[in-house]
């Protein structure tokens, strides 16, 4: 039926719910009925809304849904997660069973009756829907039926058709999983410019949503790609975590990721996964786990033509040039330059899980600003810096501390304290999180003590909070 229709439907039906005195319940059961829809889409239809209308309300309860997610749920293709479904039963001032989800067990008795003057098509009390008293309900109801099908006979006809389309679709459609791995894929470009808070709460709040999908019987393709999904979830947590200074919880959210990796059998996937987590101890003071970590990065990788490839032997040079291992760190991005050559368009202009070309330069300026050749360091990271647009923040804000830091260890102390002063102080509050200021706080603790009551130092010390 055309939703024209079914919003003409719920017109008529309103005006018949006022003159009959019907609850809101019953009104929402009658729009179920004699439209066909489950509860949930009825409740809307029942408000007047549009799909657009319900996301913009939900948002302002503090749900972020998407007008497709809201009308899989309606149509019954999917079932929103606990979380979401708290959010529908606040903005439509009721409770699960009476959206479709749950079911009922009051005593018949305790439930809401309808006024004596009420029409022969309006609806009746709800009757407990559990196994053995709907078989009997169905036998006296539709024995009482002539040639028409009353309201009450059409909701129990209703909630079994809904229960048996909820048995025999299970499983999910591929437009369904086609969402999810948009979804996941779109928090790769966002990192940059969204709020690292705001990123952990959605990635969370998608995770639960998967969680509630991966519970339920898959085909084992769908799966697989909803483990897929889930671990780029998981990690997209992880790395606003790490932008947020919680590395330790952040690592717990890669190790989350990497069990649902498992489930995938992508060697590429874990590559990334491994590599990512090496960026937690590279810039919290553990350079030697980092090296580790990437090298697994690199083996898990192995001959397979992905992304990390390029990126885990970059991660292991910058981590081996603070072990002041110089030979090894050069080595090692020899190879990553060379992995990065074999990539193709797809890996290297992926904002998301690729390794891309600003990337390898602001890597390349990052070894050889901590092997202290800086000229190199300064014509690579000048190269990245260029590449990035100013509203990303976070890869600006990183790379300007890295050349601040190489104009340190050449004795610039006052142009080092001035380009890091303006890297923290042109970020957004938002943004002004534990990564940057932890490489802030390296830039500072470089000062030789000659120079540590420099005006400029002094400035940049007080910026960040720390003690003379």
């Amino acid at each position: 039926m055309p939703r024209a229709t079914h919003r003409q439907t719920a017109a008529r039906l309103a005006a018949q719910a006022e003159v009959s005195g019907w609850s809101s319940w019953q009104f929402v059961q009658a729009v179920s009925a004699e439209c066909g829809v489950s509860l949930l889409q009825a409740a809307r239809l029942a408000r007047e809304w549009t799909l657009r209308t319900a996301v913009t309300e939900l948002a302002e309860l503090g749900h972020r849904v998407t007008v497709q997610q809201l009308s899989t749920w309606e149509l019954g293709t999917t079932r929103p997660s606990d979380v979401r479904l708290d959010g529908l039963c606040r903005l439509y001032r009721t409770r699960p069973d009476r959206l479709g989800y749950g079911t009922d067990y009051t005593p018949g008795g305790q439930v809401e009756g309808v006024s004596g003057n009420a029409p022969r098509n309006s609806p009746q009390p709800s009757v407990d829907t559990s196994m053995p008293d709907r078989h009997a309900m169905l036998r006296r109801l539709l024995g009482q039926t002539g040639t028409s099908l009353s309201t009450p006979v059409l909701a129990a006809l209703a909630g079994a058709r809904q229960d048996m389309t909820s048995t025999l679709a299970g499983t999910l459609a591929d437009t369904t999983v086609d969402q999810w791995e948009r979804t996941a894929a779109e928090y790769g470009p966002a990192y940059q410019h969204t709020p690292p808070a705001r990123i952990l709460a959605d990635s969370v709040l998608d995770s639960l949503e998967v969680q509630q999908l991966l519970g339920r019987r898959q085909p084992a393709d769908h799966r697989a790609r909803l483990c897929h999904v889930a671990a780029r979830l998981a990690a997209t947590a992880g790395i606003a975590l790490v932008a947020l200074g919680e590395h330790r919880e952040a690592r717990f959210w890669y190790q989350c990721a990497q069990l649902a990796a498992e489930e995938t059998g992508d060697r590429a996937l874990r590559a990334w996964l491994l590599a990512r987590e090496a960026v937690v101890p590279l810039y919290f003071g553990a350079p030697a786990a980092a090296a580790q970590l990437a090298e697994r990065a690199r083996l898990v990788a192995g001959a397979t033509v992905c992304a990390t490839a390029a990126w885990a032997p970059a991660l292991e040079a910058r981590a081996l040039a603070r072990l002041g291992r110089s030979d090894d760190a050069r080595q090692a991005m020899a190879l990553a330059e060379r992995a990065f050559a074999r990539l193709g368009t797809a890996h290297t202009a992926d904002l998301a899980y690729g390794y891309t070309e600003r990337q390898l330069h602001w890597h390349i300026g990052s070894m050889h600003t901590t092997l202290g050749d800086t000229r190199r360091a300064q014509l690579s990271l000048d190269q990245a810096l260029a590449m990035y647009a100013p509203a990303e923040h976070l890869g600006r804000a990183l790379i300007a501390l890295d050349q601040a830091d190489g104009l340190m260890r050449v004795g610039e102390i006052g142009s080092a304290a001035q380009v890091g002063m303006a890297a923290v102080a042109t970020l957004p509050d938002e943004h002004r999180t534990g990564i940057v200021l932890t490489r802030a706080r390296e830039v500072v603790a470089a000062v030789p003590p000659r120079a540590a009551r420099m005006p400029m130092v002094s400035d940049l010390r007080e910026m960040l909070a720390l003690p003379a």
